[in-house]
């Protein structure tokens, strides 16, 4: 019997090349069939061939943030959509952009958003202009904004047929240095589950977001130690006050980079001083039941 709601692990890593991990991608399955695709890093398409899994049914794309290990392979996906004949729109949501501030160094330079991300690469003067050749080719780009201070959750659109699955989405900034990210929820007939994103850290917003979810899906980049870039990630102690705190049924660690690989199991350990509920490792190609 196929599974009613089900998160299936594209990439489980970073931005290194590992035999074992690719980048970050997560694919939404309804009754075994995948709907929605979160993050889309390099490795990931070629995941989906190996799975075998059939896109046809993908109605649309969140983007947690527009890093290169979270985006790099959405031409890939997108071209195989319509090279298979597809004749609609794809729906593409992620971050709006955000001005520079030069009184804040890690904001100094402006950051674009979705639309403009899209916009670059498939406009009709974008690096991919030619996909506007296919008979039913658009994306439609959607920006949400991502202001990470405040307790703010915003209801996120929804592509129509996915609205008639009973889906809905909600959204809410995080701090992830220079980067405007967004993390996600989607909801599913009483199931939920939740994106953190990359996130340096909790936020009032993230724990309203993740509130009693089935399922919390949370960057597990880095050990406790002081590593490089480790303020761009949250320490396995915060991931551990976060599902705590919000209530989580159950946390899925993903994200890992190779400065955790060998310390996972003493970062999991710092996790469960915090959290007793059921705590797994994200593997690539593995299936996760949300519920």
């Amino acid at each position: 019997m196929a599974s009613t709601f089900s998160v299936t692990v594209l990439g489980s890593g970073g931005p290194f090349a590992d035999k074992h991990r690719v980048s970050s991608g997560y694919l939404l399955s309804i009754r075994g069939k995948p709907r929605m695709l979160v993050d889309c890093g390099g490795g990931t398409f070629e995941r989906i061939g190996q799975a075998g899994l059939d896109l046809s049914g993908l109605e649309q794309v969140l983007l947690t943030h527009l890093h290169i290990d979270h985006t790099s392979d959405l031409p890939a996906v997108i071209m195989h959509l319509y090279m298979s004949d597809r004749g609609r729109a794809l729906t593409v949501t992620g971050p709006r952009g955000r001005p520079g501030n030069t009184d804040a160094p890690e904001n100094a330079a402006p950051q674009l958003g979705v639309s403009e991300f899209v916009r670059l690469l498939f406009g009709v003067e974008g690096a991919w202009r030619y996909m506007n050749t296919f008979d039913g080719f658009a994306i439609n780009a959607t920006d949400v904004a991502s202001v990470a201070s405040g307790a703010v959750v915003q209801s996120v659109h929804v592509d129509p047929a996915l609205i008639a699955e009973g889906i809905s989405i909600d959204a809410c900034g995080v701090p992830h240095g220079m980067m405007p990210t967004l993390a996600f929820r989607i909801n599913y007939r009483g199931r939920s589950v939740v994106f953190s994103g990359d996130t340096s850290g909790a936020t009032p917003a993230l724990l309203a977001l993740a509130s009693q979810c089935s399922m919390l899906v949370h960057d597990f980049a880095l050990p406790e130690r002081e590593v490089p870039s480790g303020k761009l990630h949250a320490k396995p102690s915060v991931v551990g006050w976060i599902a705590n705190e919000s209530g989580t049924k159950s946390l899925l660690l993903s994200h890992f980079m190779p400065a955790i690989e060998p310390e996972l199991d003493t970062a999991v350990d710092i996790v469960r001083r915090a959290y007793t509920g059921k705590i797994e490792l994200a593997e690539d190609l593995s299936t996760y039941e949300v519920g």
